[in-house]
């Protein structure tokens, strides 16, 4: 007596195992993606990108740049005021 699986052909047996591969392969590609940590994306799920700032902090701690290279970008980012003394000197904005 056979079963179900014995009046296979071969075809049949090639495409189910070629199913089962393609199976098992999409459900490791989503493990991946809901796994994946090079995401830039915020706690509440929505991409934000770094903003200049950011970029220059992380290459100088990469060591792209020296301290100096470093100082010297940030100051032209950083927006800065005059003092309320009138003193002419500028200090940065602190948010």
């Amino acid at each position: 007596m056979m079963g179900w699986a014995g009046e296979l052909s071969l075809t049949g047996w090639i495409l189910m195992a070629v199913c089962m591969l393609a199976f098992w392969a999409v459900v490791l590609y989503l493990m991946a993606a809901m796994f994946r940590t090079d995401r830039a994306s915020g706690p509440d799920g929505t991409e934000h990108e770094a903003g200049p700032l950011q970029v220059l902090e992380a290459r100088f701690a990469r060591g792209d740049i020296d301290y100096d290279e470093f100082v010297a970008r940030r100051q032209l980012l950083t927006p800065t005021r005059g003092t309320a003394d009138g003193s002419g000197r500028q200090e940065p904005i602190r948010g």
